[in-house]
C-alpha cells in the first residue's frame, strides 16, 4: 500500500489514538487497552491508519528489554502493510535505543501476525529461555508489564534466538501446568484425595480434548503443530486455586495461514472435534457418575470446560469456540446452548 507515512506519536494526541484504538479492540480488550506513553503511528490520507506503543525496562546484567505493548490497525487498512512497517520501525527504534532484545504478547490464534513477527526476528519464547536470558527479575517484570500473568490465550514473541520445542515437550508441558495449577487448592481446605480425584478428572478431560483436536489433524490435509499457550499462568492459579476450574490453554495450530474459506473450515472444525471429544467424556461421566467420586468430577469439571471451548469472545476465545464462531455461527450458537444446558443441569 503506497502513502503510508510511519512518524512517532506527539504527547498531544495520545487522547484521539487511545479513542481510535478502543473502537480497533473487542469489548474486553478494549477496555484494557491504555491511553498509550510512547507510540508511533501509521498516517494514511491524514488519517491515523494504525499504533504501535512501546515501552523499555531492565533485565540481568543491565541489559535492556524493548517491548512492543500494543499495536492496532483499523479494519480498513488491514491486510494493506501497516502493521508490518509499524513492527518494523518500533523494533529497529528499540534496538537503537540499546535494546538487546524486543519482546511482545500476540494472541494465540492471531496466525495472521506470525509470518509478521518471524520476518522481524521473534519467536515465541518459553519460561526457561526468559529465565536463561533475562534472569529472575527480568523475566518476572517482563511476565507482569507485558500483562502475560493474566492474558491467557497470549504468548510472548522475543528476539531471543530459540528453536521450537518438539511436540512431544509441549504436550508435557501443557500436562504439567494444567495439574501444577490445581496444588494451590490445598491452602483453601482441599486434602490429598481431593486433589488427587481432581487432578485425575483433570488428565482425562485434557487427554480428551487433545485427542478430539489430534483426530481432525489426522484427518486435515494441512500441517499443524501442538502448542501450549504461556498467558494468564497467573488467572489459572488463582481461579482454579479457589475452587474454579480455568486451565491453561493448549491446542494444535496450522503452520500457515490462509485468507480461505476452507482454512476457517478447518480451524472451525478442529475447535469442535475438541468441543465433541470433552461432550462425549461428559455424556460416559453423566452416565457412570453413581459409581464413583471420579466420575463425578469428571462432570463437574467437564461442563465448565465444554462451556469454556464453546463461547467465542475474549477471555474464552483461546479454548476454541472463537474458531466455531468464525466457521459458522449456527454451529457455534448450538454448542454454546447445549454447553449451557450442561451447566444448568
Amino acid at each position: 500500500m503506497n502513502g503510508i507515512q510511519i512518524r512517532k506519536m506527539e504527547k498531544e494526541e495520545a487522547e484521539l489514538v487511545w479513542k481510535t484504538g478502543r473502537q480497533s479492540f473487542g469489548i474486553v480488550e478494549g477496555l484494557a487497552f491504555q491511553k498509550p506513553q510512547n507510540a508511533f503511528l501509521a498516517i494514511v490520507d491524514n488519517e491515523i491508519a494504525g499504533m504501535a506503543s512501546y515501552k523499555v525496562f531492565s533485565a540481568k546484567n543491565n541489559q535492556k528489554i524493548g517491548y512492543v505493548e500494543t499495536c492496532f490497525v483499523k479494519n480498513k487498512y488491514a491486510g494493506k502493510g501497516v502493521g508490518t512497517q509499524l513492527y518494523q520501525k518500533a523494533t529497529q527504534f528499540l534496538k537503537e535505543q540499546g535494546c538487546e532484545t524486543a519482546a511482545a504478547t500476540v494472541k494465540d490464534d492471531n496466525v495472521a501476525s506470525w509470518k509478521l513477527f518471524e520476518n522481524n526476528g521473534y519467536h515465541i519464547t518459553g519460561y526457561m529461555q526468559m529465565l536463561k536470558h533475562y534472569g529472575i527479575t527480568g523475566t518476572i517484570r517482563l511476565w507482569f508489564q507485558s500483562t502475560l500473568a493474566i492474558a491467557t490465550g497470549f504468548d510472548i514473541w522475543t528476539t531471543i534466538p530459540v528453536k521450537r520445542s518438539s511436540v512431544s515437550m509441549q504436550i508435557f508441558l501443557f500436562a504439567l501446568l494444567n495439574l501444577l495449577i490445581l496444588l494451590p487448592s490445598l491452602l483453601f481446605g482441599g486434602g490429598i484425595t481431593d486433589l488427587g480425584v481432581k487432578a485425575a478428572a483433570v488428565t482425562v478431560l485434557l487427554a480428551s480434548s487433545l485427542a478430539g483436536g489430534l483426530l481432525f489433524v489426522l484427518l486435515s490435509r494441512e500441517k499443524w503443530h501442538f502448542r501450549v499457550t504461556r498467558g494468564g499462568l497467573l488467572i489459572s492459579v488463582l481461579v482454579t486455586g479457589l475452587g474454579g476450574y480455568w486451565p491453561m490453554a493448549g491446542r494444535f495450530y496450522p503452520e500457515k495461514y490462509q485468507r480461505t474459506s476452507k482454512f476457517s473450515r478447518s480451524m472451525g472444525l478442529e475447535g469442535l472435534f475438541e468441543w465433541l471429544a470433552i461432550l462425549l467424556l461428559v455424556g460416559a461421566g453423566a452416565a457412570w457418575q453413581d459409581q464413583s467420586v471420579f466420575w463425578q468430577e469428571v462432570c463437574a469439571l467437564g461442563t465448565t470446560l465444554l462451556l469454556l471451548h464453546s463461547l467465542p469472545m475474549y477471555p474464552f476465545a483461546c479454548f476454541g469456540g472463537n474458531r466455531i464462531w468464525e466457521y459458522s455461527k449456527i454451529l457455534s450458537v448450538g454448542t454454546m446452548i447445549i454447553s449451557g444446558v450442561g451447566i444448568l443441569i
